[in-house]
């Protein structure tokens, strides 16, 4: 019963977390023309019990320590909200830690994405042309 549980839990969250990301697929993309200034925070509280601003004043390396005490299901949405607000609010340094943790959850799955490897190229265009 408790694996169970537990198996339920986090496909909730990963539900959750799914419906949350597309909101912010949908401001980024134009669809969405309102998305209050509040969403972004309360993602990271919500659905990783951080503060944002504790979470981007953590160097790349401990974010990789934070990102390692999560459930490996939770790591790439957590570079993806990083991503979604380092876009929406054009900050290089938000995105650069992204990065490393897309790179991270790559490394530590052993997940081959061509997704990720395009999010990875967009990265650099992005951080090198601005």
């Amino acid at each position: 019963m408790g694996i169970r549980f537990e198996k339920d839990t986090i496909l909730n969250w990963i539900n959750e977390m799914g419906k949350f990301l597309r909101l912010l697929i949908s401001k980024w993309e134009g669809q969405l023309e309102d998305l209050e200034p509040e969403a972004i925070p309360n993602g990271y509280r919500e659905f990783f019990k951080k503060d944002r601003d504790e979470v981007l004043s953590l160097s790349e390396n401990e974010l990789i320590i934070f990102a390692s005490s999560l459930e490996p299901e939770q790591i790439r949405p957590l570079a993806q909200l990083l991503m979604y607000d380092g876009l929406l609010n054009s900050d290089k340094d938000i995105l650069k830690k992204a990065k490393a943790l897309f790179e991270y959850h790559m490394k530590s799955s052993g997940s081959f994405s061509f997704e990720d490897y395009d999010l990875l190229g967009q990265f650099d265009k992005y951080l090198t042309n601005g």
